[in-house]
């Protein structure tokens, strides 16, 4: 067969493999009112959208699900399914109110009623957060309450991390009656929407809802993302605090069709109820002190604490940082101190703030150059394939050849460790020394608990950025042995006693490094210069002001 009627059937078929439906309308009511965060889902799929403000949705379908019934669900109106052709012909959506299923009026007969807070009241030292998809506005969390057998809820609580970055973001807040442990069917009949400008604690007032309960032993409430305005040049965070627990009390699903999963932890939320006097009494579980971290635990908690920590300082927003532009990226950097050169390489999904404890103390004997990854902080990327960390060894050489450097020292903190091995290893006469902290050589490193972690935040995300930067986890690096021999100058193997890179994998690296010290560092996950900056730094310190060996 003719080679190019292969390539033109080879085309045909790949474009075929990739088509999508691109549909676009509105969803209103009977009487043509614009219905607003109404849900728009594939049935028995984990696609789905929410239409805006205007009511105006846009819904992407897979060829491989144009047969599909799509669903239209909105508070206080009867769900409609449509089939995707029926859709793609009438794109504007009617539905009719849901008048047959007005919550019954719950009267709530007491000379006075009690008052309480249930849930969480206070943020504990160590919170993490299962972080909102910016592009899924779909996604659910939330958690489950005990309620008392007559109860008015007065207000919801919740607390969104501080490192949390918007000009504005717009939640929907969803209320379920509970069925065999998990939310069921929605017990509103009127949206509430919900927008704020600030992060910490937050309140709902909801007495203009009247929200009256009987008989109910138990409701779900959840929080949706369905509109965000983010702030100039920064990416946009959004995430619920949370804390540890035994009990697996994190609610979580894609969209609202899709199976409740359970998660270990709990939300920082409660809620205001008042109450008619009964015998039955709530167990207030808002200080439960038999809590049990696993590694991933211990390493996620302590990674969110120093990232807060880092956002409240200078670094990373500096007015003094500059960019330097290569083919395919634009890459942030920002200077401190005078020198010998130190260039700071941050690790995976980090910015120049989580540098906090290092740039201040290396600044004053070092001219420090902290830099954003490509695809990270300020950085930004335009290439139009993955890659490996090779690029980012070359970015580096790209940026050092700009500031007309002729040698440098190198930090790397775990992806940035890595960086700096590669660097090394290509470029041996521009590298003086190199410390590499929580650093690996292939994914095989990486303890299994964070490894399938890291897969199953893959295959769950659409977002390209995010898919890059977790693919450099899962698929990199592939440092070969050769090429670690070869490597003559001075390198210093640091890692934490409970580091998410297995020990001997940081022990091997050493002995195949024939110029290294290593340290490991006790009491210390994967992020030492969160968990022990003084040790590290001092140790750090020894290393570069040690005279080489001739």
């Amino acid at each position: 067969m003719n080679h190019k009627i292969v390539s033109a059937i080879f085309l045909v078929f790949s474009l075929n493999s990739f088509a999508q439906i691109s549909i676009e309308g509105n969803v209103k009511s009977n009487n043509d009112e614009s219905i607003p965060y109404c849900s728009v889902v594939i049935e028995k799929s984990k696609i789905g959208t929410i239409s805006d403000k205007s009511g105006r949705y846009k819904l992407i379908v897979p060829d491989t699900l144009s047969n599909a019934a799509v669903i239209f669900d909105a508070e206080g109106y009867v769900e409609k399914k449509i089939n995707t052709a029926d859709l793609q012909k009438n794109k504007n959506v009617f539905l009719d109110f849901q008048n047959s299923v007005e919550l019954k009026e719950v009267v709530i007969k007491s000379k006075k009623l009690k008052e309480k807070v249930v849930g969480q009241k206070s943020r504990p030292f160590m919170t993490f957060s299962n972080m909102y998809n910016k592009d899924k506005f779909t996604i659910e969390q939330g958690n489950i309450f005990k309620i008392y057998e007559k109860t008015i809820i007065e207000s919801f609580g919740f607390h969104v991390i501080p490192s949390s970055r918007y000009e504005e973001v717009t939640l929907k807040l969803n209320i379920y009656d509970v069925k065999e442990n998990l939310p069921n069917k929605s017990i509103l009949t009127k949206s509430i929407i919900y927008k704020t400008i600030t992060t910490g604690w937050q309140n709902i007032d909801l007495s203009e809802y009247h929200l009256k309960f009987k008989n109910l032993d138990r409701i779900a409430i959840t929080l949706q993302l369905v509109d965000y305005v983010p702030q100039k040049d920064v990416d946009f965070i959004f995430g619920i605090s949370a804390k540890n627990a035994l009990s697996s009390d994190l609610l979580f699903r894609p969209q609202n069709k899709s199976d409740w999963e359970k998660r270990k932890g709990i939300f920082l939320t409660n809620i205001k109820v008042k109450y008619d006097k009964t015998n039955n009494q709530i167990q207030d579980d808002a200080d439960i002190e038999n809590i049990e971290y696993s590694e991933l635990d211990k390493e996620r908690l302590s990674f969110q604490t120093g990232r807060e920590r880092g956002l409240k300082t200078e670094f990373g927003k500096s007015v003094n940082g500059k960019f330097i532009n290569l083919s395919d990226a634009k890459i942030y950097y920002e200077e401190y101190g005078e020198g010998e050169p130190l260039f700071l390489l941050e690790g995976n999904s980090c910015l120049i703030s989580d540098f906090y404890n290092q740039i201040p103390f290396f600044q004053k004997k070092y001219r420090v150059i902290a830099i954003d990854t490509r695809n990270q902080g300020k950085s930004l990327d335009f290439s139009p394939t993955d890659y490996g960390y090779e690029k980012l060894a070359d970015d580096l050489y790209e940026i050092i050849k700009y500031l007309k450097l002729e040698k440098v020292n190198i930090v790397g903190w775990s992806d940035g460790g890595i960086v700096g091995l590669l660097f090394n290893y290509k470029y041996p006469d521009i590298t003086n020394k190199l410390v590499t902290i929580g650093a690996n050589t292939s994914p095989v490193g990486v303890k299994e608990e964070v490894l399938e972690y890291l897969k199953t935040n893959y295959k769950s995300t659409d977002n390209l950025k995010d898919r890059r930067r977790i693919n450099l986890l899962i698929n990199h690096p592939n440092i070969k042995k050769e090429e670690l021999q070869k490597i003559a100058n001075p390198v210093l193997v640091i890692a934490g006693d409970n580091d998410v890179i297995k020990e001997e994998h940081t022990k091997e690296l050493k002995e195949m490094i024939r110029n290294s010290e290593l340290e490991i560092i006790k009491n210390s996950t994967h992020n030492v210069t969160f968990d022990q900056p003084e040790i590290l730094n001092e140790r750090i310190l020894k290393f570069l002001e040690k005279e080489k060996p001739q």
